[in-house]
This record gives C-alpha cells, sequence and structure tokens, in this order.
C-alpha cells in the first residue's frame, strides 16, 4: 500500500480512490517561502539571461554559430579552458558531488545504464531519475545529440524543440538542479522517479506523499525511514514556476545494461507518484529550473529545495569559482594544450572524491565505493593533496582518520588503521593500509614541516608500530597477514581469487619503511624537544616529550628494521626471474608469479631517501646505504622484468599474461565471476603511477611517458567524463567496452596528478638554495629560491624543450599557507631527438 496525503491551498483533503493518510499542512518559515512566492511569481515566462553561446564540433574546436535555446550559458574562457563535449551514442558516464556526502551520476547522452545512477546521499538512493513531457510527448533521453561537460555543470542538448537540460550538485547543500532550456511552448510535466533504498539494495517500500500547492511542493519519504538518524529521509521538489500535480502512482522495473552485463544490481523498481505540470504562455525561449532537496524533516528538505530554486545562478558561480581556485597553489601548464586540459580535469574529479561523509576523507570511487578505504586514501594523498599543494586538507584527512585506530588492548588488530570507514561502522581486514597511512603521514611532514602534526600524530604512528610487533610479526621480523589482506583482496579472505598469505612483497617494503619512518620520527620529536619543544598538540592537550623514551623506541624500531632488511634480501630475491618473489606461504615457500608488486616494493623502497632530511652529506649517505632494501642494479632488474611481462600498452596487469591463470577479460561470465579477475589479469591505472616513478627512477623517462600518455586520451575522450577508471581488460580490443569496474577511481586519479607534478615535473624540497634549469641550448640557466619559493621572473620558458619534462625542481619545501609554482612552457616530447623508449608490451 502506498501512502499519500494531497492538501491543497486551503488545507483540506480531495476525495481519493486509494488509502489517503491525512495530516496538517506544514508551515514553512516565512523567509523560504517568501523566496519560493517571488520565483513563483515569473510563473514560467523566465527567457534566458544571455545570448545565445556558440558550440564545439566533435573535435573540441570552438565553432561561432546560433543554437536555438541557451545552449551553454556559460564564458567563452570557460568553455575553451574546460568544455569536453560528448558526441550521440558515446557511452559516457558523469558524476558530480557536493563534497560532503552527496553525489549525482549517469550518462552524458542517454538514460542511466546502471543502477548506481541516479542521487545519492551516504551510501543510500533517493532520486533516479526524471521524465520529461512537452505537450504530452515524453522527451526520450536516448535521442540526447550532445553533451557539454564542465566541471562544476552539465548540459545536454535534446533534438526535439531545441531542449537543453542543465545539470547541477551545489557544493555542501544535500540536492540537485535541473535546468529546462528551449522551447517549452504548452504543457509540460516532469514525472520524477523516486528510490529511496540503500546502495545494494533492491527494495519495493510504501511511500508517503505530500502535495502542498500552497508551497508549490512535492514531498515523498518512505513509510519504514530505514535511514540512520541523522541521514536524510525525504526528497522535496519544487521548481521556479508554478506547478500543478496530477497523481498518477506506478512502479517501473528498470533495467540497467552495464549492471545486467555484471549480474549484480542489474534491475530496480523506482516509483512515480505522479506529474507535475507547468504551462507556458509567451515567447520562446523560456526555461524552467527544477529543485531536488533533500533533508531529514520535512521542513528540511522544503527548505532545501527552495533554497536550491532561488539560488541556483549565484550557487553554480560559487562552485566555478571554487573548482578555480584549486589551481591558485600548484598549476602546471605546458605547450600541450591537450595534456594541460586533461591534468586540469583529473584534479577537478580527484576534487570530487575529497568528502566529508564521515570526517575529511577520500572516496576510493564510483560507483560502488562511496566511502573510505585505508590503502586507497593513502596511496592517494601524496597526489591528491601533496603535490598539488592542498596541505590544511591532507593534514585533516590523516588526522581524521587516525582517530579510528583500533586501540583495544586484547584485539589482534592492534594499532592498525580501518581499511574502510563507512557511515555507519568500521572495517579493519586490511594489513597494509596502516603502513601507506605512515607513509602518507611522513611525506605530509616532509612537504608541510607542520611540527604540531608531527607531535599529535605520533602516539599514533607509535601504537601502529607496537601492535604489529606484539601481533603480527614472525621470528623473521616479517609482517604477517591473511589471504585477503592485501590490496589484492577480491573475494575476501572468506574466498580469496588472489591467496597472498601470509607475507606480501609490498607488505614487507611498507613495514621497513613504516619502522624506519617510525625512528626518524621519534628522533625528529626529541631533536625538536632539545631545541625547546614542538608546539602543543591541540588547544587543552597535556603533551609530554620523553626523549628517552623517543630514543629507545628509534634505536629499536631501526634494529627490526635492520631484521626484516636482512630476511627479506635472503628469502625474497628470485634470482632466476630477476625480481622480487610476490610473496611467501604460510610453510616458507615463495610464490613466484609475475605480479606488480614487486613494483610496489621498489617503489615504496626508493621513499628511504625521504626518511633521513637534510642535504646528503656523509651521514644521510651512510643511512641511505645502511637502510636501502634493493640495491640499483636489482631495481633495474626489477623494472626490467616488468617491462617483458606485465607492463602492456594500455597499463599494468595483476599478473603476467604467461601465467595460465591470467584472464583476459574482466566480463566473461561464462567463464568465471568477474572477481577472479580482478587481480589476475585486469589492468590496473593506478600502477602507472608507480611503475612510472620507477622507470624514472632508472633512467627510462621516455619509456615512462609512453606508459603514461594513454590517461590522456581517456580523460578526454573514453569513460568517465573527465576522469580514470579503476581497471581495463588485461587483453584489450579495439571496440569492445570496459566497464566492469568501477567508473572513476581516486587512486588512478591520484597517481596520474602525482607523476606528472613530480616525477615528469618535479615539485619538491630542494637539496640547496639554486637549482639549475635547461634551457633550449641546454645551458643551465640558475633559479634563485627566495623564502622557500622559486622566483617566477627567473624561470625560463624553455625548460624541458631540449628533451622532456626533464624531472627539475621548480618548488621547494611549501608549507600549508605557502604557495606553488606556475609552470608554463614545457613541451610534451614529440618525434625528432626523442631517446629511443622501451616498447611496452602489447597482447595479441
Amino acid at each position: 500500500m502506498i501512502y499519500s496525503r494531497y492538501v491543497n491551498a486551503r488545507g483540506t483533503v480531495p476525495n481519493r480512490k486509494h488509502h489517503i493518510r491525512t495530516g496538517d499542512v506544514r508551515h514553512i518559515s516565512s523567509t523560504v517561502l517568501l523566496a519560493v512566492l517571488v520565483a513563483v511569481a515569473c510563473i514560467g515566462v523566465c527567457t534566458g539571461c544571455g545570448p545565445a553561446a556558440g558550440t564545439r564540433d566533435s573535435g573540441g574546436d570552438f565553432v561561432n554559430e546560433s543554437v536555438p535555446g541557451e545552449l551553454i550559458r556559460e564564458a567563452e574562457s570557460t568553455r575553451v579552458r574546460w568544455e569536453i563535449v560528448v558526441g550521440a551514442g558515446a557511452s559516457r558516464e558523469f558524476i558530480y558531488t557536493n563534497k560532503v556526502a552527496t553525489h549525482f551520476s549517469g550518462e552524458a547522452t542517454g538514460a542511466h545504464s546502471r543502477s548506481y545512477h541516479g542521487l545519492f546521499c551516504a551510501m543510500h538512493e533517493y532520486l533516479d531519475s526524471w521524465d520529461l513531457h512537452v505537450n504530452g510527448e515524453p522527451i526520450d533521453p536516448g535521442t540526447i545529440a550532445r553533451s557539454f561537460a564542465f566541471p562544476h555543470v552539465l548540459y545536454r542538448e535534446y533534438p526535439h524543440a531545441g531542449l537543453v537540460e542543465e545539470i547541477f550538485v551545489p557544493d555542501v547543500e544535500n540536492g540537485l538542479v535541473v535546468r529546462f532550456g528551449g522551447s517549452l511552448t504548452g504543457e509540460c510535466a516532469l514525472v520524477p522517479w523516486i528510490d529511496m533504498r540503500f546502495i545494494w539494495d533492491v527494495p519495493q517500500p510504501e511511500y508517503r506523499i505530500f502535495w502542498e500547492e500552497g508551497n508549490n511542493l512535492l514531498l515523498v519519504s518512505r513509510v519504514d525511514a530505514p535511514f540512520a538518524q541523522g541521514r536524510p529521509r525525504w526528497l522535496a521538489v519544487t521548481a521556479d514556476c508554478g506547478l500543478r500535480f496530477i497523481a498518477e502512482e506506478r512502479r517501473r522495473e528498470t533495467h540497467y545494461p552495464k549492471d545486467a552485463a555484471r549480474r549484480a544490481m542489474g534491475k530496480t523498481y523506482p516509483f512515480s507518484p505522479g506529474r507535475l505540470l507547468f504551462l507556458f504562455e509567451g515567447p520562446t525561449p523560456l526555461h524552467v529550473t527544477v529543485a531536488f532537496g533533500l533533508g531529514v524533516s520535512e521542513e528540511e528538505a522544503a527548505s532545501q529545495a527552495l533554497r536550491l530554486v532561488t539560488g541556483y545562478e549565484e550557487l553554480k558561480r560559487v562552485k566555478l569559482a571554487r573548482v578555480e581556485g584549486l589551481f591558485s597553489l600548484a598549476s602546471v601548464e605546458t605547450e600541450n594544450e591537450r595534456f594541460n586540459r586533461a591534468l586540469r580535469w583529473a584534479r577537478v574529479s580527484m576534487d570530487n572524491l575529497i568528502m566529508d561523509q564521515r570526517g575529511r576523507g577520500i572516496y576510493a570511487g564510483f560507483h560502488w565505493f562511496p566511502n573510505y578505504w585505508g590503502r586507497d586514501s593513502f596511496i592517494c594523498l601524496p597526489g591528491a593533496c601533496l603535490a598539488t599543494g592542498a596541505m590544511q586538507e591532507a593534514r585533516e584527512i590523516l588526522l581524521s582518520f587516525m582517530e579510528y585506530q583500533q586501540t583495544e588492548s586484547g584485539s589482534r588488530h592492534l594499532g592498525r588503521f580501518p581499511n574502510i570507514v563507512n557511515p555507519q561502522n568500521l572495517q579493519y581486514a586490511g594489513v597494509d593500509g596502516t603502513w601507506w597511512l605512515v607513509r602518507a603521514a611522513w611525506k605530509y611532514y616532509r612537504a608541510s614541516g607542520d611540527r604540531d602534526f608531527l607531535l599529535r600524530a605520533f602516539p599514533r604512528i607509535e601504537l601502529a608500530i607496537e601492535g604489529a610487533l606484539a601481533h603480527a610479526v614472525d621470528g623473521l621480523g616479517f609482517l604477517t597477514h591473511g589471504d585477503g589482506e592485501t590490496w589484492m583482496d577480491a573475494g575476501g579472505e572468506a574466498h580469496p581469487y588472489s591467496p597472498r598469505g601470509s607475507r606480501a612483497v609490498e607488505v614487507q617494503a611498507l613495514f621497513h619503511h613504516g619502522l624506519l619512518v617510525g625512528a626518524v620520527w621519534a628522533r625528529e620529536l626529541a631533536a625538536a624537544e632539545g631545541r625547546g619543544g614542538p608546539a602543543a598538540a591541540g588547544a587543552g592537550e597535556a603533551v609530554v616529550v620523553d626523549t628517552t623514551h623517543l630514543e629507545r623506541l628509534a634505536s629499536r624500531w631501526e634494529q627490526r628494521a635492520q631484521r626484516l632488511r636482512e630476511s627479506f634480501n635472503n628469502l625474497f630475491w628470485n634470482r632466476q626471474a630477476g625480481t622480487l618473489y610476490d610473496h611467501l606461504n604460510a610453510d616458507g615457500s615463495p610464490d613466484g608469479q609475475i605480479r606488480p608488486n614487486a613494483i610496489l616494493a621498489l617503489w615504496v623502497s626508493l621513499d628511504v631517501a625521504d626518511c633521513e632530511p637534510g642535504p646528503m652529506n656523509d651521514d644521510r649517505f651512510d643511512f641511505l646505504e645502511r637502510n636501502r632494501l634493493l640495491t640499483h642494479r636489482q631495481a633495474a632488474s626489477i623494472v626490467g622484468t616488468a617491462l617483458k611481462t606485465i607492463c602492456l600498452e594500455h597499463g599494468i596487469a595483476s599478473l603476467s599474461p604467461d601465467d595460465p591463470a591470467f584472464h583476459p577479460h574482466h566480463l566473461n561470465l561464462e567463464r568465471y565471476y568477474y572477481d577472479e579477475a580482478y587481480h589476475n589479469g585486469d589492468v590496473w591505472e593506478w600502477l602507472s603511477g608507480p611503475m612510472a616513478s620507477c622507470l624514472l627512477a632508472v633512467g627510462e623517462v621516455e619509456t615512462a611517458w609512453d606508459l603514461v600518455a594513454p590517461l590522456v586520451d581517456e580523460i578526454l575522450d573514453e569513460a568517465c567524463v573527465g576522469s580514470l577508471r579503476e581497471i581495463r581488460d588485461g587483453l584489450h580490443e579495439e571496440g569492445r567496452e570496459e566497464f566492469g569496474g568501477a567508473t572513476s577511481q581516486a587512486w588512478s586519479l591520484a597517481e596520474f596528478i602525482r607523476i606528472c607534478h613530480t616525477g615528469f615535473i618535479r615539485a619538491g624540497p630542494p637539496e640547496g638554495g639554486v637549482h639549475p634549469g635547461t634551457d633550449a641550448t641546454g645551458a643551465g640557466s640558475p633559479v634563485t629560491i627566495t623564502h622557500g619559493v622559486a622566483d617566477p621572473q627567473q624561470l625560463p620558458l624553455a625548460w624541458g624543450r631540449t628533451r622532456f619534462f626533464v624531472p627539475l625542481l621548480l618548488a621547494p619545501h611549501v608549507r600549508p599557507s605557502g604557495a606553488y609554482l606556475t609552470v608554463r612552457g614545457v613541451a610534451v616530447p614529440g618525434a625528432e631527438g626523442r631517446k629511443r623508449a622501451q616498447p611496452l608490451r602489447r597482447l595479441r
């Protein structure tokens, strides 16, 4: 039974044939009501607020043509800088977030292809979609001619009557705005399709419906209200023109082709309460703005919807200004505008995933990871925040996540940071996330010099190390774990498809690095205390620094790191393959499968150079030699083996294609479940970052670029608009659509940003006050460092033209209040003058 309440302006309840649940009209605040009455006074005769814009052809070039209605209400400078055009029939998804816990997604030129498309908040869906009818004729989203994507808004152009649809998710607000422009003459109707459910449930619940004619407002909620305290329970719909509600309650069994191909969440049952009619009379073009607001209470949802519909233009302006402001700290501009645009979009899509759902954090990805994952978040942090100068955001993410550390003394996970932070629960099943966090925390300190953080975070670092030593370290010094507790966790601990217990190679490298970081961290605190002590860690907190205890910890952890290094060198080197074993089994036998985890271990081991700060003097050199996990010769061999086996033209495979267990396609459900392919053949896009770093470390600069360059094409032309996906098929076939993995993945974006900012163009702390550049003739060009920031007046425009993105130092030690440098004139390498790159493997 669907419970309804329809209340007209007089507060009386019309007769209805089915059950009606009556009640009083709610009283909305006079301020909000006045705003909507002003909007209603317009009654749908609002015309466009600017001249018709031009369009772009499929190649992205600006075409000065007249378009019916308001096609794109954006400044030409915004279009030149951002616009991505998606043509009819192209399957490209889009995603926008409010930077807190709400997002909306869909297809750029078509109907929803996933049950995960729609308006979501805190892992619950509220609105699936809507239908628009013009003079009784439904407008089919399958007929969309083009869409025009910007970082703050999406425009979709329909051939019918020159109709243009704007889709906008404002910052912070819980809701969605849809604006229709074009020849909307006659009677038009909006049919909302509501689906209030947890992200992985498919219910058919009963709904309460409230129509308030006097307030121009439709309100809907589930009767059972299965939402956690503080989460939205109501959806409100209103518009900037007068509406009339026609009740036509029905459900629609809806099928989603991309989810059906995965045989997971392939259909749902959205509900429509009826039609919202609006009548246009007057000259064309016209427009109407519809707002969907979410709220814990009816009043909150109503206020939210009314605020969105009246403040739409200002909210859109503010969002674009915030997005453009992201580049005030670290802006990289090169001579290749296509690369520039891809990097800009990657940064915006990454920012779309930095949320405030349960404290500050990073969503792992869309669509099925709208929550915080430990390993993902802290693999991301260097690219998402540190390379881009967002130091305050990095600090907030680190400190917020540290609050979730396991502190129960009897837990075998004592000291672990959670692998997953959901809105209502925590999960500690991952072993490596803790050590990615320790790594990111030290990188943050090295980049920011934030001594308050150094002091505040150290007890967490100490508990992580001591908890591991007490509960999970074996007699050889290795950190042990279960089969499904590494990043290759498909199937989980109960049914792992890539079992890697009990000592994975990258986990040992991370733990070794964590022990060294802990030792240096302790000594840094002790040294600061000797100089008068660091700042107090937060208001009202009494902090006692025991230098004797710190020195004792540092010495013990360094000894543990040395023991681990010796065992690692004895047991993990695979001489026959010229690389590292992937893991040691529980019985001590090595596993010789060729996977990318040797590259991850090498990548992490390169960070030992960051553990001991300061200039390269004898003491620092001795520290590096004493603690280096791998030799230069081993590093070159590991990279060479990866190039011959798992390094493919379209990315890094999770298993060598020569392995009998290799699964060429993620989706081949006639032969295997897709989780079986996740880490047994699928290409993971985030791995291009670590692999490129290792290539740069051994001098293969051009090969590194050849590996990363295809990501530029994906951001601009393929898959999710402006973003990077989670995985691709191990065997890439032209024309085969690959949509089995997540649509927009944080670590894919973050690693692309990081390698571009700090690999090909290096932005990091200098070894001295002056660093030579390279001009077009190859001559040195000094850059003066003043107060920690390079003087932009002395940067030669020709940097990098002689060879490539020459890894030069552009910006040093930057504090949260500091500023990064804008780099211009760096060229992407052409065919001429390039060193011959190592060919990347192609599977046929």
